[in-house]
């Protein structure tokens, strides 16, 4: 009997899956400062990027660069929240958590495009899907709200969730104002060397850390080795999404970050802590919705 092949985008994803999952950990294992480790991150994301920019070119619109300063904006402060709040709670924690912007999202686009309600309740099974998933989201952050560790950490990472809410509705704007084959690699670039900016101009003027953490070798290491996994990761993501047939199969896949941390601490011995099966449903429902919403 002939072993069934797996497709390439689903080795794809699931390799996308694993690298971004370092991404806390090495964070977590290593500490670096948080603004500086945010700051030299672009730097080399945007460095690992041009070569790919150089090739397919300059969007023109400048609607595209409007919205891609506003994300920067925005993700200048949920990168330094963010890194500086891994060592504090835990990736496991966090990989948890994060998911419940997808959601929070997903409502928020309706206020951009009102008609989405109508397309939605055309589909009696659709829409009754997504009100279990929704009603299903309520349950489980519920048992987040009672769980001091879990309630805690999502306290800390308030600005991570709201960027995280907010942000894609303002890069799917900015997409939507490039040519396809330019706008993955444009906004990767743009946004970094944005990030770069605000933050370098934050550090002129406030000084929020001394310049020998800001220049140490041990945040440039670390930031390398982030703006590799990060960049790498994008890389494998688009290569996946340009492959399948339905991107809602890859975002699934993508969402196993969450369980692959879980694998990791029980290999190395370290104790999770918040509510898991809580987070894990989280992380369950914002699949689950990607995957109705794009069938």
């Amino acid at each position: 009997m002939a072993m069934p092949i797996i497709p390439l985008w689903a080795v794809l994803s699931l390799a996308a899956s694993l690298l971004v999952t370092f991404i806390p950990l090495v964070q977590e294992r290593f500490k670096a400062d948080g603004f500086a480790l945010a700051l030299w991150n672009k730097v080399f994301v945007a460095a690992m990027i041009s070569p790919f920019l150089w090739r397919v070119g300059l969007p023109t619109d400048p609607l595209f660069y409007g919205f891609v300063t506003l994300t920067a904006a925005i993700f200048s402060l949920s990168d330094v929240v963010y890194f500086r709040a891994v060592p504090i709670i835990g990736s496991g924690l966090m990989t948890r958590l994060l998911p419940a912007s997808v959601v929070i999202t997903f409502l928020l686009w309706f206020a951009v495009d009102p008609q989405l309600i109508d397309k939605y309740t055309a589909v009696p099974w659709k829409m009754a899907a997504i009100c279990a998933i929704l009603l299903a989201f309520v349950f489980f952050a519920s048992r987040v709200k009672k769980c001091h560790i879990s309630w805690t950490g999502l306290r800390l990472i308030w600005p991570v969730i709201v960027a995280a809410c907010i942000g894609p509705v303002l890069v799917k704007l900015a997409l939507d104002h490039a040519a396809k084959e330019q706008a993955t690699f444009a906004y990767l670039f743009f946004q970094s060397v944005l990030t770069i900016f605000f933050l370098s101009l934050y550090a002129a003027v406030k000084h929020p850390v001394p310049r020998r953490v800001l220049y140490s070798p041990h945040v440039i290491k670390v930031a390398a080795l982030m703006g590799a996994l990060m960049g790498s990761t994008m890389y494998l993501k688009t290569r996946a999404v340009a492959l399948v047939d339905n991107p809602g199969f890859t975002s699934m896949i993508f969402f196993t970050d969450a369980l692959w941390v879980i694998l990791i601490y029980k290999l190395i011995g370290r104790k999770e802590t918040g509510n898991i099966w809580a987070g894990l449903g989280i992380v369950a429902c914002a699949a689950a919705l990607v995957l109705v919403k794009s069938l």
